[in-house]
């Protein structure tokens, strides 16, 4: 039988903001009392040579000020047999080759996807997930935008139509 894992995207200081603040609370609050596996953070890091720079122009998340994550996952080893954080470069965790060793080794078939940016990070992996033919739900109130309500409303519908 496969195992279950909750993935955690993008939950990092760059992101959170007075609008993504909440779920910040409300991911630490599901931890304590859902039960997964495995429980798996993705860490952005953005490079000087990455389209985010030269195609986006947007140079953030280099810095640890803004990588490190909202808040600190060792409080959670006792909710989860394990916790692992992965860091990416581009949008979805799936292109991390040590995330899907992860997965592989791990027998991880069910995913549970939430964090930031809903309309972005999130939904890139989630489509990854369903293009690999994983089990997944997406936990939309688990689940935000920096740039706001819109985005989120966005996604819902992207995600409503497709997945």
């Amino acid at each position: 039988m496969g195992k279950t894992a909750l993935v955690v995207i993008d939950l990092q200081n760059a992101f959170v903001k007075k609008n993504t603040l909440e779920v910040v609370q409300k991911i630490r609050n599901h931890l304590e009392t859902c039960k997964y596996d495995y429980v798996i953070f993705s860490k952005f890091v953005n490079s000087p040579d990455s389209n985010f720079v030269k195609k986006l122009g947007w140079h953030k998340c280099k810095d640890s000020h803004e990588t490190d994550l909202a808040f600190n996952p060792s409080g959670i080893s006792k909710i989860s047999k394990s916790y692992v954080v992965f860091e990416k470069h581009t949008y979805s965790i799936f292109k991390s080759k040590e995330f899907r060793d992860f997965l592989e080794k791990n027998k991880v078939t069910k995913l549970y996807f939430c964090g930031l940016d809903l309309e972005a990070c999130v939904l890139a992996s989630v489509f990854d997930a369903f293009d690999l033919d994983y089990d997944y739900e997406i936990l939309m109130d688990l689940s935000a935008s920096s740039a706001g309500e819109d985005m989120i409303s966005s996604a819902a519908k992207i995600i409503g139509r497709n997945l």
